[in-house]
């Protein structure tokens, strides 16, 4: 059986991007086109270590009117899994890693 959370348990936090991308990918399946397409869209990001584009993306879908339940846990999943990449990347020296940081910061302040 594959997928991030176990049967019963309902949504985990996501340990890896890759994770929090399948994530993305599963709870926004049946979303409206427009949410659909900003949720893969930072799951592509994600994969792709695409930091800017992948806060981008997520502030898109965190603002979208119709967000349930369970999208909205894999967003902050999602967002929590961003930030730890995020934080370890501007330890090592990635300054696109801190530009990200500073827009996820300001995300996370609307």
């Amino acid at each position: 059986m594959t997928g991030c959370s176990r049967s019963g348990d309902g949504p985990t936090m996501a340990e890896t991007p890759r994770e929090a991308a399948s994530q993305m990918e599963q709870a926004f399946r049946g979303a409206s086109p427009e949410v659909r397409a900003a949720a893969d869209a930072a799951a592509e990001a994600m994969r792709n270590g695409e930091f800017e584009r992948a806060v981008v993306s997520l502030t898109a879908v965190k603002s979208a009117a119709d967000v349930t339940l369970d999208q909205g846990l894999a967003v902050h999943s999602s967002t929590v899994t961003l930030e730890a990449r995020l934080v370890s990347a501007m330890a090592a020296g990635d300054e696109n890693a801190r530009r990200a940081y500073d827009l996820l910061k300001a995300m996370k302040n609307k």
